[in-house]
């Protein structure tokens, strides 16, 4: 049977070494190239909104009537009124 060599001898002839270096610069380059990306966002986004403006949209807001807004403070109050004195009625 061949037996398999296992050892640093097989790194070295076949410049295993100068492929790992090779390998983690690529792995830094990418890493500190998307470092400095994220970095720039912030500088980079008032920019964009120059050329790219946000669309204003002109419908007019929603108003609800203050009736509503009062009716459920009072039924939120009332409520309360009712757990505080222990009069809230059973199931």
């Amino acid at each position: 049977m061949n037996s398999i060599n296992i050892g640093f001898d097989n790194i070295i002839t076949a410049d295993g070494i100068g492929i790992a270096i090779t390998g983690m610069l690529i792995v830094f380059a990418a890493l500190a190239i998307i470092a400095s990306v994220i970095a720039l966002i912030p500088r980079l986004l008032p920019l964009l909104d120059k050329i790219l403006p946000e669309k204003h949209h002109h419908s007019a807001p929603t108003n609800k009537p203050a009736e509503d807004h009062e009716k459920v403070l009072v039924a939120i109050a009332h409520a309360l009124f009712h757990k505080e004195a222990g009069t809230l009625p059973s199931k």
